[in-house]
Protein backbone atom coordinates (compact mmCIF):
# COMPACT_ATOMS: atom_id res chain seq x y z
CA UNK A 1 0.00 0.00 0.00
CA UNK A 2 1.56 3.28 -1.10
CA UNK A 3 1.31 6.66 0.57
CA UNK A 4 -0.59 7.93 -2.46
CA UNK A 5 -3.25 5.23 -2.01
CA UNK A 6 -3.54 5.92 1.71
CA UNK A 7 -3.75 9.67 1.11
CA UNK A 8 -6.52 9.30 -1.49
CA UNK A 9 -8.55 7.00 0.73
CA UNK A 10 -8.01 9.19 3.78
CA UNK A 11 -9.10 12.29 1.84
CA UNK A 12 -12.39 10.60 0.89
CA UNK A 13 -13.10 9.54 4.46
CA UNK A 14 -12.22 12.94 5.90
CA UNK A 15 -14.25 15.03 3.47
CA UNK A 16 -17.30 12.77 3.72
CA UNK A 17 -17.37 13.24 7.49
CA UNK A 18 -16.33 16.92 7.70
CA UNK A 19 -19.05 19.29 8.91
CA UNK A 20 -19.86 22.21 6.62
CA UNK A 21 -17.53 23.40 3.89
CA UNK A 22 -14.15 21.71 3.95
CA UNK A 23 -11.21 21.15 1.64
CA UNK A 24 -8.34 18.67 1.82
CA UNK A 25 -4.90 19.85 0.75
CA UNK A 26 -1.95 17.57 0.04
CA UNK A 27 1.59 18.52 1.04
CA UNK A 28 0.45 21.46 3.18
CA UNK A 29 3.40 23.74 3.96
CA UNK A 30 4.06 24.52 7.63
CA UNK A 31 5.64 28.00 7.98
CA UNK A 32 9.03 28.42 9.63
CA UNK A 33 9.89 24.76 9.12
CA UNK A 34 10.94 22.45 6.35
CA UNK A 35 7.90 20.30 7.00
CA UNK A 36 4.79 19.57 4.99
CA UNK A 37 1.74 17.79 6.32
CA UNK A 38 0.72 14.89 4.08
CA UNK A 39 -2.91 16.05 4.27
CA UNK A 40 -4.49 19.13 5.82
CA UNK A 41 -8.23 19.51 6.18
CA UNK A 42 -9.44 23.09 6.21
CA UNK A 43 -12.96 23.62 7.48
CA UNK A 44 -14.39 24.58 10.84
CA UNK A 45 -10.87 23.89 12.12
CA UNK A 46 -7.46 23.18 10.64
CA UNK A 47 -6.40 19.54 11.01
CA UNK A 48 -3.03 18.10 9.99
CA UNK A 49 -2.38 14.46 9.10
CA UNK A 50 0.96 12.68 8.89
CA UNK A 51 0.95 9.32 7.11
CA UNK A 52 3.52 6.64 7.88
CA UNK A 53 3.18 3.51 5.73
CA UNK A 54 5.09 0.26 6.06
CA UNK A 55 7.84 1.72 3.85
CA UNK A 56 8.36 4.82 6.02
CA UNK A 57 10.52 5.41 9.06
CA UNK A 58 9.71 7.58 12.07
CA UNK A 59 13.00 9.47 11.91
CA UNK A 60 11.37 12.83 11.09
CA UNK A 61 8.28 12.36 13.29
CA UNK A 62 9.57 14.36 16.30
CA UNK A 63 10.35 17.35 14.04
CA UNK A 64 7.03 16.99 12.25
CA UNK A 65 5.10 16.82 15.54
CA UNK A 66 6.76 20.02 16.72
CA UNK A 67 6.08 21.88 13.45
CA UNK A 68 2.46 20.73 13.12
CA UNK A 69 1.78 21.75 16.70
CA UNK A 70 2.48 25.37 15.79
CA UNK A 71 -0.35 25.65 13.23
CA UNK A 72 -2.93 22.86 13.41
CA UNK A 73 -5.96 22.85 15.72
CA UNK A 74 -5.72 19.06 15.83
CA UNK A 75 -3.01 16.70 14.63
CA UNK A 76 -3.30 13.10 13.53
CA UNK A 77 -0.87 10.31 12.74
CA UNK A 78 -2.11 7.71 10.27
CA UNK A 79 0.14 4.71 10.78
CA UNK A 80 0.97 1.28 9.53
CA UNK A 81 0.55 -1.10 12.45
CA UNK A 82 4.31 -1.65 12.80
CA UNK A 83 4.82 2.05 13.73
CA UNK A 84 2.16 2.35 16.44
CA UNK A 85 4.17 1.57 19.59
CA UNK A 86 7.13 3.81 18.70
CA UNK A 87 4.87 6.65 17.44
CA UNK A 88 2.94 6.65 20.73
CA UNK A 89 6.25 7.21 22.53
CA UNK A 90 7.12 10.15 20.25
CA UNK A 91 3.81 11.97 19.82
CA UNK A 92 2.27 14.35 22.36
CA UNK A 93 -0.80 12.86 24.07
CA UNK A 94 -3.18 15.26 22.31
CA UNK A 95 -2.32 13.83 18.86
CA UNK A 96 -4.85 11.45 17.34
CA UNK A 97 -3.62 8.09 16.11
CA UNK A 98 -5.25 6.03 13.39
CA UNK A 99 -4.09 2.65 12.14
CA UNK A 100 -4.18 1.77 8.45
CA UNK A 101 -6.18 -1.42 7.99
CA UNK A 102 -6.87 -3.79 5.13
CA UNK A 103 -8.86 -2.46 2.22
CA UNK A 104 -7.88 1.14 2.98
CA UNK A 105 -9.84 1.31 6.20
CA UNK A 106 -8.73 3.31 9.21
CA UNK A 107 -9.30 2.48 12.85
CA UNK A 108 -8.99 5.11 15.53
CA UNK A 109 -6.61 4.14 18.29
CA UNK A 110 -6.62 7.56 19.97
CA UNK A 111 -8.85 10.54 19.20
CA UNK A 112 -7.17 13.89 18.60
CA UNK A 113 -7.68 16.53 21.25
CA UNK A 114 -7.56 20.31 20.72
CA UNK A 115 -4.10 21.81 20.42
CA UNK A 116 -3.79 24.62 22.96
CA UNK A 117 -0.35 25.67 21.73
CA UNK A 118 -1.01 27.08 18.24
CA UNK A 119 1.57 29.80 17.66
CA UNK A 120 -0.04 32.96 16.22
CA UNK A 121 3.26 34.19 14.77
CA UNK A 122 3.63 30.97 12.79
CA UNK A 123 -0.05 30.73 11.87
CA UNK A 124 -0.21 34.26 10.44
CA UNK A 125 2.51 33.32 7.94
CA UNK A 126 0.00 31.16 6.10
CA UNK A 127 -1.62 34.40 4.92
CA UNK A 128 -0.57 36.12 1.73
CA UNK A 129 -0.14 39.89 1.78
CA UNK A 130 -3.52 40.48 0.10
CA UNK A 131 -5.22 38.14 2.59
CA UNK A 132 -3.89 40.15 5.53
CA UNK A 133 -4.60 43.52 3.95
CA UNK A 134 -8.21 42.48 3.22
CA UNK A 135 -8.71 41.07 6.71
CA UNK A 136 -7.44 44.29 8.29
CA UNK A 137 -9.81 46.35 6.14
CA UNK A 138 -12.71 44.05 7.05
CA UNK A 139 -11.87 44.60 10.70
CA UNK A 140 -12.05 48.39 10.28
CA UNK A 141 -8.31 48.95 10.35
CA UNK A 142 -6.76 51.26 7.75
CA UNK A 143 -3.41 49.75 6.80
CA UNK A 144 -1.01 51.63 4.57
CA UNK A 145 -1.60 50.18 1.08
CA UNK A 146 2.18 50.12 0.56
CA UNK A 147 2.89 48.17 3.77
CA UNK A 148 4.71 44.90 3.32
CA UNK A 149 3.40 41.58 4.53
CA UNK A 150 5.61 41.53 7.65
CA UNK A 151 4.18 44.86 8.82
CA UNK A 152 0.65 43.73 7.96
CA UNK A 153 1.17 40.47 9.87
CA UNK A 154 2.23 42.50 12.92
CA UNK A 155 -0.86 44.68 12.63
CA UNK A 156 -3.19 41.68 12.35
CA UNK A 157 -1.56 39.99 15.35
CA UNK A 158 -2.11 43.19 17.34
CA UNK A 159 -5.88 43.30 16.68
CA UNK A 160 -6.90 39.63 16.79
CA UNK A 161 -6.71 36.97 19.45
CA UNK A 162 -5.64 33.47 18.39
CA UNK A 163 -9.22 32.29 17.77
CA UNK A 164 -9.91 35.27 15.52
CA UNK A 165 -6.67 34.65 13.66
CA UNK A 166 -7.58 31.00 13.14
CA UNK A 167 -10.89 32.07 11.54
CA UNK A 168 -9.14 34.54 9.24
CA UNK A 169 -6.57 31.93 8.18
CA UNK A 170 -9.17 29.20 7.54
CA UNK A 171 -11.36 31.58 5.55
CA UNK A 172 -8.43 32.79 3.45
CA UNK A 173 -7.24 29.26 2.73
CA UNK A 174 -10.72 28.10 1.73
CA UNK A 175 -11.27 31.10 -0.53
CA UNK A 176 -7.85 30.62 -2.09
CA UNK A 177 -8.58 26.93 -2.78
CA UNK A 178 -11.94 27.77 -4.31
CA UNK A 179 -10.47 30.53 -6.46
CA UNK A 180 -13.15 32.91 -5.24
CA UNK A 181 -13.04 36.60 -4.45
CA UNK A 182 -11.92 37.39 -0.89
CA UNK A 183 -14.58 36.61 1.72
CA UNK A 184 -15.64 39.07 4.36
CA UNK A 185 -14.24 38.16 7.76
CA UNK A 186 -16.83 37.99 10.54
Amino acid sequence: MTEFEVRESLRSVLLSSAPGIAEAVYEFWVPQSNERADVAVIGTRLDGFEIKTERDTLKRLPRQADAYGRVFDRCHAVLAYRHVDRALEILPPWWGVQVIGDGMSFSTLRRAKPNDAVDPETLVRLLWRDDVYGALCDLGELPDPRAGRFRLWEMLLAVLDVEGLKRVVRDALLVRRAGNVRAVVT
